[in-house]
């Protein structure tokens, strides 16, 4: 069998794709839709995130306080570049202003486990 093909003669590859504007637009599209269906994903689990790691600190900040009590507000922001790594940091600030490091959730914060016999 030989490379000759007749069909073939005259034609000239082009290394160019044919429709540069359609591909361009297709690859728009393609990049809108996920993000379209991948954002509300992120955004439902940061928000799911904030309110369990501002609810964990305060159960944290209480159980700390125990019976002085006293007037505690707790902070629990997202940190990238904490002391002990990326993630949810749980701040207490106390009555007279002074703020401290109470703990660190990490990336995905949870609700407090206590041990098994410990009171709660």
């Amino acid at each position: 069998m030989t490379d000759d093909h007749p069909e073939l003669a005259g034609y000239e590859p082009v290394d160019r794709p044919r429709r540069p504007g359609r591909q361009r637009a297709m690859r728009i599209a393609v990049v809108l839709a996920l993000a379209a269906m991948v954002l509300p994903i992120v955004l439902s689990t940061f928000s799911v995130a904030t309110s369990t790691a501002r609810s964990t600190c305060a159960a944290f900040a209480t159980a700390a306080a125990g019976s002085t009590g006293g007037d505690l507000s707790t902070d629990a922001p997202f940190e990238l570049f904490a002391a002990g790594g990326p993630g949810w940091q749980c701040y207490v600030t106390t009555e007279n202003g002074s703020r401290h490091h109470l703990a660190n959730f990490g990336l995905f914060p949870a609700a407090p486990r206590y041990g098994v016999g410990t009171p709660t």
